[in-house]
């Protein structure tokens, strides 16, 4: 597909960044739209030119850092470097709002490590109100420190993250509201969305202390489809600690880079795909009802490839499909997912004059009418009156015009079992018990009696070390020279025929696992992976059940009984046939 044709956009100071292939200008009368936005890395030195780039794409926000150690270098003496002020007024002279990261730990308080004390916690509050004092109303919103769940956290505050966090937030929120009430204060920054880690914040109060709650729901090697779930599983659990009541949530960095030479159990992800995945997730993050959704990064830096553009400013296909997903959507309010069958997307939004516009696409290749149709626009700004017929794939579209011409869904599917939903701390919980086979050839079912829930995640264990069953995952364990596999385990109540979809994968390291699935302990499948061989195993086959048939998936640590490296994901779904 060509590219758009090449046009130079003149600004101040571009210094010769802008001689650039570019989309079409956006017209004037695409309204500015605070749901897309894009993570950029100034306080990291980057010419403030660069802000430009995120101008002429449409983008109306950024996310950047004000880093709390070089503002404050002696006990409360605020100082901005020239090179502070000089990106922030760019950003003002592009018309580019910044979302300001409140970061990372001072020296001058508790020894370096990340604020844990009340004194290093009121020093953090008054760094905050003091880059407000300093920026004034151009800072209209600002999150509480970046990922303190994964890396950026370190020092006594990782004993106790949640509750070290909300104690922080608390402090930040009071000065900063004090300071200037308009402010909107994000607050959690979480790498993923590990909901326990969540429920221990609520638990602490920090739902008083944000106005908004921000994650990083990264899928590094899947495709965007289920990122919706996640977002709908943390609201679900702000409404059961918020009177039944929703709050906004910002999605504050997610995306995807390039893998073009991916290693083991990693995604190939060049442009065109880097370009797909954006706009599905945009649209099924706006479907979630996401408030705003902040793209990780604008350009390529260091070893990140997930950038709109390359290091040299050069456009990637992502950039393109950003602003022409800006020019389709601003203005336009998430209305349903229309139903079809499950592979086939097609997600309506609503203009306020009640015009309509979809974002279309298809898992699988697949013709349908264009009924009703007007336009069809592609990724890169291509449009064309809507054909009679339209082949949807993988690659979405903005379609205009009623739309009519969408095929219903054509399979009731009724979900018996899901392995991540149905995951939970009661033993035969909608079907689901977590146990071991210890023993070769084993299929002696010991359930697991330790449950616990972590920052990250929730996980059953038992008297075999290392042995866990969680979420999303499963890590076996040995007796003696005897292998000890993790198992869960669904039994039926239904009577009939099942479709059993799914996947086993486990990571590249390590010599490699066995997988396994039993019926009523016949094993019926299994697969050796990683070691050398295939680190995933499909599932997808059907199985006539009854009323207590035991269904058990199995992970043992593979031939030579090394347990390093041998957690092994799995996502299991049973529908009735």
């Amino acid at each position: 597909m060509p590219l758009p044709k090449l046009f130079r956009l003149a600004a101040p100071s571009l210094a010769g960044l802008l001689s650039l292939s570019i989309a079409p200008s956006l017209p004037a009368s695409v309204p500015v739209d605070a749901r897309f936005g894009v993570m950029t890395h100034f306080a990291h030195g980057w010419d403030p030119d660069w802000a430009w780039i995120a101008a002429i794409r449409g983008v109306p926000n950024v996310r950047d850092e004000l880093y709390w150690n070089v503002v404050e270098q002696q006990p409360g003496v605020y100082t901005f470097p020239a090179d502070y002020d000089r990106y922030m007024d760019t950003l003002r002279v592009a018309g580019l709002s910044p979302l300001i990261v409140l970061s990372f730990e001072n020296p001058l308080y508790d020894g370096g490590n990340t604020p844990w004390s009340d004194t290093a916690i009121a020093a953090y509050a008054r760094y905050g109100s003091a880059v407000l004092r300093h920026y004034g109303d151009q800072i209209k919103s600002v999150e509480i420190w970046n990922e303190y769940n994964g890396s950026f956290c370190q020092g006594p505050a990782t004993v106790d993250r949640a509750n070290t966090y909300a104690r922080m937030l608390a402090g930040a929120y009071a000065g900063i509201k004090a300071a200037r009430p308009d402010v909107i204060v994000a607050g959690g920054a979480t790498i993923n969305v590990p909901l326990p880690y969540w429920e221990k914040l609520m638990q602490a109060g920090a739902l008083d202390s944000m106005d908004a709650l921000s994650v990083h729901p990264y899928r590094y090697n899947s495709a965007p489809e289920g990122i919706e779930d996640d977002i709908a599983g943390l609201q679900n659990l702000v409404r059961q600690y918020n009177h039944g009541q929703s709050k906004p949530i910002w999605v504050t960095e997610v995306g995807w880079g390039i893998q073009e030479n991916p290693g083991p159990g990693e995604m190939f992800i060049d442009e065109a795909t880097q370009a797909k995945f954006l706009v599905r997730a945009y649209a099924l993050l706006l479907s979630a009802g996401v408030e705003r959704v902040y793209w990780y990064l604008l350009r390529d830096y260091e070893d990140f490839t997930l950038g709109l553009t390359q290091a040299d400013a050069t456009p990637k296909l992502s950039a393109y499909a950003m602003q022409v997903m800006i020019q389709k959507l601003s203005g336009a309010k998430f209305v349903r997912r229309e139903l079809t069958d499950e592979y086939l997307y097609s997600l309506l939004f609503e203009f306020d004059d009640g015009t309509p516009v979809r974002v279309v696409w298809s898992l699988k290749p697949v013709t349908v009418s264009s009924l009703g149709a007007t336009t069809v626009t592609d990724l890169l700004g291509h449009s064309s009156a809507a054909p009679a017929a339209l082949d949807l794939t993988d690659t979405p579209l903005f379609v205009e015009g009623p739309f009519v011409g969408l095929p219903p869904r054509t399979i009731t599917q009724v979900v018996l079992a899901d392995s991540v939903r149905d995951f939970s701390g009661t033993q035969g919980y909608r079907g689901w018990s977590f146990g071991a086979f210890a023993g070769y050839g084993s299929t002696d079912f010991q359930p697991l009696t330790n449950y616990e829930v972590t920052d990250w995640t929730q996980v059953w264990g038992g008297a075999f070390p290392w042995l866990t069953v969680t979420t999303g995952d499963q890590h076996p364990s040995t007796t003696g020279s005897q292998p000890v596999s993790a198992v869960r385990r669904w039994t039926s109540t239904y009577e009939g025929s099942v479709h059993i979809t799914g996947q086993f994968q486990c990571g590249a390291g390590g010599d490699g696992v066995g997988v396994s699935v039993f019926v009523d302990g016949e094993r019926i499948i299994h697969a050796s992976l990683g070691g050398g061989n295939a680190i995933t195993a499909p599932l997808d086959f059907v199985q006539t059940v009854h009323p207590g048939t035991r269904l058990a998936f199995a992970v043992d640590p593979g031939p030579g009984n090394d347990i390093d490296f041998d957690a092994t994901s799995l996502h299991v779904t049973i529908t009735a046939n």
